[in-house]
């Protein structure tokens, strides 16, 4: 229900603006929806299960670059450190 509500959204934009496309991440919290959503762009979404699973097993995946504020000189001074490369 949540997925087909946000494609609403996004279509509704779309149509409104005559073409701006719109991106859209969901996710138990700001920064998950906010990593979410930058793994469909453009003009996509990606949904998060709020189950601890679900998120964990997202999280593992990630690179340490895409959670927000660690940028590449954050990344380099860092590197190797708890098990990130």
């Amino acid at each position: 229900a949540v997925d087909m509500t946000i494609a609403e959204l996004r279509a509704r934009i779309k149509q409104k603006t005559k073409g701006l496309t719109a991106s859209a991440g969901i996710g138990p919290n700001c920064r998950l929806a906010k990593i979410c959503s930058d793994l469909n762009k453009p003009d996509g979404q990606y949904y998060l299960e709020p189950t601890r699973p679900a998120v964990l097993a997202f999280v593992r995946a990630l690179s340490v670059r895409q959670i927000g504020g660690i940028g590449k000189v954050n990344h380099g001074n860092n590197k190797g450190s708890c098990g990130t490369g």
